[in-house]
């Protein structure tokens, strides 16, 4: 498990005491930066924060809130002009993947049409909420069932970042249970995660600190890899007050991942003395 925590681009000097801090601490081993357009002027200063302390990062495209729609053959010239952008900041921050949003309403096609022309470097195509939030009775979002992933990414080559809380909210609005929601989307063997907490029957999308809503993560982190990114998507646009709370979540995971260690060992542990008393009792009746 890598642990990662979200940034915004616009963002650096709120925070960069408390991620010099936290990353000299070894308590989190990467950054999610999110780009917004028309932030090149923040560029330097993440690359100086890379280069200086050697941070890695991943990199998260804008979406709806931000004007972009790749679903929607009208944003093309947008999109194209805010995704040149986004690609030149993971390539000057050597990002190892760029977090990507299908889009609201429109067409799966056309995702991929323009997806194959703007070329997002390294592109994960991440998973959303049914519903869009602001909006939960009109607009779709583009992405929020499994079947949808996977044309996106056997029709583009991208790669798939798991949003545990999106999924959750999906299956809220198919009527379809949570937890065999997160078995279908592990079938698509994402290669990184993002990490949230919200209300378990709530179908719109919240984002609160670990620990703050009702997921079971004891039951959840066991079904997921530990071996890829976790991204905490946790820390919101306008929190400008340090990185405290983010601190906890990193703690908060920590902590049930230990349980959770612990509790498949007992299970192992179990498991292979039911097996050896078998063996035993099939040997002595021999």
């Amino acid at each position: 498990m890598r642990i990662g925590v979200k940034q915004f681009s616009n963002k650096l000097e709120f925070f960069i005491e408390d991620l010099i801090r936290l990353f000299e601490e070894k308590e989190f081993d990467y950054l999610e930066l999110f780009v917004h357009p028309a932030n090149m002027e923040y560029l330097d200063g993440w690359v100086k924060l890379k280069q200086t302390y050697n941070i890695p990062f991943s990199i998260h495209a804008p979406h709806f809130s931000q004007g972009c729609n790749l679903a929607d053959k009208s944003f093309f010239d947008y999109n194209k002009m805010v995704y040149e952008q986004v690609n030149t900041y993971a390539k000057a921050l050597d990002a190892e993947y760029t977090v990507v949003h299908g889009g609201m309403d429109g067409d799966v096609d056309e995702i991929i049409r323009q997806v194959s022309i703007i070329k997002p470097y390294k592109m994960r195509i991440e998973n959303k909420p049914y519903v869009a939030p602001r909006n939960p009775d009109k607009m779709l979002c583009r992405g929020a069932k499994p079947e949808e992933i996977k044309y996106i990414m056997e029709n583009t080559g991208c790669g798939f970042n798991y949003d545990i809380g999106h999924s959750f909210c999906a299956a809220v609005s198919l009527k379809v249970d949570q937890y065999e929601m997160i078995k279908q989307f592990e079938t698509l063997n994402p290669e990184s995660y993002h990490l949230s907490d919200g209300e378990f029957n709530n179908r719109i999308d919240i984002h609160y600190h670990l620990g703050d809503g009702d997921y079971d993560w004891a039951k959840i982190l066991p079904m997921i890899d530990h071996n890829k990114n976790w991204t905490l998507e946790t820390l919101t646009k306008k929190d400008t007050k340090g990185l405290d709370l983010v601190e906890k979540d990193i703690d908060f995971i920590k902590k049930i991942k230990k349980k959770s260690a612990v509790l498949i060992f007992n299970q192992t542990r179990t498991f292979l003395y039911l097996i050896n008393q078998v063996i035993n009792t099939n040997y002595k009746n021999q």
